[in-house]
């Protein structure tokens, strides 16, 4: 039985993602945004029936039984207990929380419930990533010890002003740093040590650089930034080859495979999906709520908290803090 969505915010995102579910007959039964008229025009526009004029009415609704939540990202915490409190199951978008401390905040309440929760990393779920890792798990690029990545986009105040808003946790890091983060520690696993240096203005990283070590060796060098325009692709190298991803290495995109004399092993030509492919990461929430489980084995809250611990790591070696901290 396909779950009744109901969306938390109707922002841009929200805008992509109600499309994307839209292509997979995703069912959207409810909206809910602080403002009514915002929710009536999100409804209009994507034939949904139930609407509200807070998040409040939108969790009490009986017709709802996941949240898809794409506020912003000073108010991720809050929106999702309200939710998961209230016994939905949970779609939240990334970066998952404002810190570790707010992620393991949603992880113990959604044991205590038990609801399903997942942050919306859908990266992980497109059919490029699949194949990605099915090269690597047939170890044609051998074992995997080095990972190399960009996210930089040119996103000054008056194209991405929330970026430049201290309060509502703007910077690179949490946004697109988290993008390059999520794809290291996928192929890698999480660090054992991490070294981050940044720039800082107006009181948000507007650039930040990672190299994460490990104890068997393996390193991690990724870059993110908010005020020039960077590659954004992604290589994987291995001790017999490596993968080189094309821009934009986080969408549904094209990869190289070659081995160590610089001799293309297998080319991946960009798949179509359709729209941007974010239906996916709701297909599988959906996998995992029929089959009983509060976790994709894909994406795991201890995955999330982790992700979120890496970057409160960053932040202190920036000397990013948030006001509330």
């Amino acid at each position: 039985m396909a779950l009744r969505w109901g969306y938390m915010g109707t922002g841009r995102i929200a805008e992509i993602v109600a499309k994307d579910f839209a292509f997979s007959g995703l069912k959207i039964q409810a909206v809910g945004s602080r403002n009514l008229s915002s929710a009536q025009e999100f409804a209009s526009r994507h034939n949904i029936p139930d609407i509200h004029g807070s998040y409040e009415d939108l969790v009490k609704n009986s017709n709802v039984d996941i949240v898809y939540i794409s506020t912003l990202n000073h108010v991720h915490c809050d929106n999702a207990l309200l939710a998961i409190n209230a016994g939905k199951h949970v779609l939240l978008e990334k970066p998952f929380t404002m810190n570790a401390s707010e992620a393991r905040a949603i992880q113990t309440a959604a044991k205590a419930q038990g609801v399903f929760v997942m942050e919306a990393m859908w990266t992980r779920f497109l059919p490029v990533m699949d194949a990605i890792f099915s090269i690597i798990h047939k170890g044609l690029i051998g074992t995997p010890h080095t990972v190399m990545g960009d996210h930089s986009q040119y996103l000054p105040p008056e194209v991405s002003a929330r970026l430049w808003n201290k309060s509502q946790g703007g910077g690179a890091l949490l946004d697109l740093g988290i993008y390059p983060i999520s794809f290291a520690t996928r192929v890698l696993g999480m660090p054992d040590v991490v070294k981050a240096v940044g720039r800082l203005k107006d009181g948000v990283d507007e650039a930040t650089s990672l190299v994460f070590g490990y104890n068997n060796g393996s390193t991690a060098a990724l870059t993110t930034c908010c005020t020039v325009a960077g590659p954004v692709t992604a290589t994987v190298l291995g001790t017999k080859g490596r993968i080189e991803i094309d821009k934009t290495f986080y969408a549904q995109t094209s990869f190289t495979v070659y081995n160590n004399q610089n001799e293309i092993l297998e080319r991946f030509d960009e798949a179509g999906v359709p729209g941007t492919g974010r239906q996916m990461q709701a297909i599988e929430a959906e996998r995992c709520v029929e089959a009983g489980l509060i976790e994709s084995p894909t994406l795991t809250v201890a995955d999330s908290v982790a992700m979120m611990e890496i970057m409160d790591e960053a932040r202190k070696q920036i000397g990013l803090r948030w006001d509330f901290e």
